[in-house]
């Protein structure tokens, strides 16, 4: 049976939406303050990537290392950044909340795009912006109640570095984003190393933890790679209508095996960025065609 490049992107994409879904679940899971959970995620997740390479690779991965360059640094410390963030946030923040936030990232990036690499932005982006950053404001003002505005500032944080990752992937396609993610790991636990020292933390984790943070590195790693490889096969806007699924999902996940039910304004300002998210798409989708 023929596959077409298309549906084979479309197959791809989902599959990493999917698997990644559980990984805001699983840093919870982990137990512990948020430096030693990002030393030992970043490891996990650099690990992970460079199996990946290797067998993918195999005696050429040292080369694609070497090939990214100076903006492949540049990717994997943006794309650093916005793990940083992501940690942070649900270390002090909801599930719910996190991954609302950041699934605005896409709209960052097309605002980026037009600062830094001059591409016009249409009106319904305008307009779909408008709505996102009004929603976002709505999700931020209950937190200022219940305490959790670090976490909503961080998760902010991570969607406009990841925009940043993905705008320079933008002015540097030929920069391979696999070995560039694994970097991103590796700086991760060089930061995370004086950050425990210097506040007096640790770097153990509990035993009955470290299968959650083996099938985390698993997780993310696998997830990443095909989120990554994917949108080779389709057009950008078709991957922005999948990506909310990880929202959806992670948010269900967090509900259903640590009872982190999301709040009303939660629930409408999400409801809200996801469906303006997928009718910005699926506009942009059409005017392709």
């Amino acid at each position: 049976m023929h596959i077409s490049d298309h549906l084979k992107g479309i197959l791809i994409t989902t599959l990493g939406v999917i698997i990644l879904s559980p990984d805001a679940l699983i840093i919870r899971l982990l137990n512990a303050d948020t430096w030693t959970v990002m030393i030992w995620r970043g490891t996990a997740f650099a690990i992970g990537i460079t199996l990946i390479m290797l067998l993918t690779y195999r005696e050429k991965t040292i080369q694609q290392f070497i090939k990214i360059g100076k903006p492949g640094l540049m990717i994997g410390l943006f794309f650093g950044c916005s793990n940083l963030c992501f940690t942070t946030a649900i270390q002090n923040t909801s599930i719910a909340n996190t991954l609302v936030i950041i699934a605005t990232s896409p709209m960052f990036a097309a605002l980026f795009t037009w600062m830094f690499l001059g591409e016009k932005i249409k009106t319904i982006t305008w307009v779909a912006m408008l709505i996102i950053f009004a929603s976002i404001f709505l999700i931020m003002s209950d937190s200022l109640e219940t305490g959790g505005i670090l976490g909503d500032l961080s998760a902010f944080g991570s969607a406009i570095f990841i925009a940043i990752s993905f705008t320079f992937t933008r002015r540097h396609k030929e920069v391979n984003m696999v070995p560039a993610m694994a970097l991103s790991g590796i700086l991760i636990a060089l930061v995370s190393i004086p950050a425990i020292l210097s506040t007096g933390g640790t770097f153990k984790l509990l035993p009955e933890v470290v299968p959650f943070l083996i099938l985390g590195g698993a997780i993310s790693s696998t997830a990443f790679a095909l989120i990554t490889l994917g949108p080779r096969y389709m057009p950008a806007p078709e991957v922005s209508l999948i990506m909310p699924l990880e929202t959806v999902l992670g948010t269900y996940l967090g509900w259903l095996f640590i009872s982190e039910k999301p709040s009303s304004l939660t629930i409408i300002g999400g409801v809200i960025i996801i469906l303006t998210l997928v009718a910005h798409s699926w506009v942009s989708l059409k005017n392709q065609h």
